[in-house]
């Protein structure tokens, strides 16, 4: 996102630059310094100053207050405003400027010509030599100016075939801009889930280094009473100590988690927004023939390749258009004269035909590239397709695996508290022991941190299976 630029309204982002200084120049026309010395013009400035004194933060913009930022309102952003998709925006429009050049030819090309030359004159207008074989060395200025037409009447399929190659090329870097596209969506994708997951691991920190200090409690007042040794104090403690060292690091993953998904959005500012919460299981109903058949018909690397393969065609057929000739018409009106106060008009009109004889080889080795250029682009489309299909097995593996173990770590987690609060029970009634709390409390906190993973990794894996389907969002 350029801070420089002020965008549409909604949830697009708005950054005004500093303040500006507002210069009135005074004229000398009265009636102009009157109206700047009136009250209407003193409050218009009041307002423009305040106005431009009050920058919007794009932060404000994103994500108004008391409303979290959605994942569709994130890939809007960053479909919006990164700067790889503005790149390949631009690739697309040199594309399709390329196609009207190619069309150009289509079109009769008028040139305005104006020249001068001087030269001597030993040929008469018949083509005969002058003055009995005496060459003159005198020289004659000749003056010429006037449109010329020219017009390429046919080429045996150059000018089509260029045209084509061109379009096909225009499609291609379309389909290259969707793949750009869909990189940008899977990354911010990744980076809001893992937002989400570092929040609640940040939750079942602080929860542990709760419990650390409630045990601590429990330790300092039985050892107080003399039920418990100086050895429960020390231990509580030091796992206290532990607990919120975990509890820096995942406030650490948190703000490098905020980090990535302001790079995934494309935005050049450090800002911070509410994000909505969907870090919750509902499970995915598709099959892996399903995610094959999307992919191999909607996947834009395939569709690119597509269209290579017909721009090479193309590109074939223009090759072995050099074998034939070239047929162009042309016209001219010019005025010419040995002055330019004195010239005369003169009309002429014509056709060219461009027959071409040898050309060392180079047509054939042209035609002989551009077939080999072609098979090249058809083995790629077939290792891509390979490559489609690992991707769309491996996609769909993991999000099978994230379902098992959710369902898994769920139950870990039921089972995990329930072992802390016996745990937690046995202390304080005096016949259970500190290192029972401490390893129900990380078992409880492992199996929580690991739903919280099981959950990501499913997200995750759907947002593949989507992307290996050939879909932007």
């Amino acid at each position: 996102m350029r801070s420089e630029d002020s965008t549409e309204s909604g949830m697009n982002l708005k950054v005004r630059s500093n303040s500006n200084k507002f210069y009135a120049e005074r004229g000398n026309n009265r009636m102009m310094d009157s109206w700047r010395k009136g009250p209407l013009f003193q409050c218009f400035g009041l307002f423009l100053l305040i106005f431009l004194a009050c920058p919007v933060s794009a932060e404000e913009e994103i994500a108004p207050t008391g409303k979290p930022l959605t994942l569709d309102q994130c890939t809007a952003i960053a479909l919006k405003y990164h700067p790889s998709l503005q790149a390949s925006q631009a690739t697309v429009e040199a594309s399709k400027a390329r196609v009207e050049q190619a069309l150009a030819a289509y079109y009769p090309q008028v040139n305005l010509n104006t020249s001068y030359s001087s030269s001597t004159s030993n040929l008469n207008a018949t083509g005969a030599q002058v003055r009995g074989g005496t060459y003159n060395w005198t020289f004659y200025d000749f003056f010429a100016t006037g449109p010329t037409l020219a017009v390429n009447l046919y080429d045996f399929g150059r000018t089509p075939n260029t045209v084509k190659i061109n379009r096909e090329n225009a499609k291609a870097s379309e389909e290259d801009l969707i793949t750009t596209k869909q990189a940008v969506v899977l990354n911010v994708k990744q980076a809001y889930f893992g937002v989400l997951q570092t929040l609640r691991l940040i939750k079942v920190a602080e929860e542990t280094v709760n419990q650390m200090k409630q045990h601590l409690e429990q330790a300092r007042g039985f050892y107080q009473a003399g039920t418990r040794p100086k050895i429960d104090v020390t231990k509580a403690e030091v796992d206290l100590a532990n607990a919120e060292l975990g509890l820096i690091r995942t406030k650490n993953n948190y703000q490098v988690a905020r980090v990535t998904l302001n790079n995934a959005l494309g935005l050049r500012e450090d800002l911070t927004f509410v994000i909505e919460d969907i870090l919750d299981f509902k499970p995915m109903e598709i099959n892996l023939e399903e995610i094959l058949k999307s992919s191999y018909a909607q996947r834009p690397e395939l569709l690119q390749l597509k269209a290579r393969q017909r721009s090479q065609e193309a590109n074939i057929k223009l090759a072995q258009s050099s074998y034939y000739p070239i047929l162009s018409g042309n016209a001219s009106y010019l005025n010419r004269g040995d002055h330019v106060d004195n010239l005369y008009w003169d009309l002429s009109v014509g056709a060219t035909l461009s027959i071409p004889l040898f050309s060392g080889f180079s047509s054939p080795n042209q035609v002989a590239e551009a077939k080999a250029n072609l098979r090249n682009l058809q083995a790629q489309e077939e290792n891509l397709k390979l490559n489609i299909r690992l991707e769309a097995e491996q996609a769909f593996l993991g999000l099978k695996e994230a379902d098992e173990r959710i369902r898994v770590a769920e139950k870990a987690v039921a089972q995990a508290k329930e072992n802390f609060d016996l745990a937690t029970g046995r202390y304080q009634v005096g016949v259970g022991q500190p290192l029972e709390v401490t390893d129900a409390e990380v078992l409880l906190a492992n199996a929580r941190a690991n739903h919280i993973q099981a959950l990501y990794d499913y997200k995750v894996a759907e947002a593949r299976i989507e992307k290996a389907m050939g879909k932007v969002r």
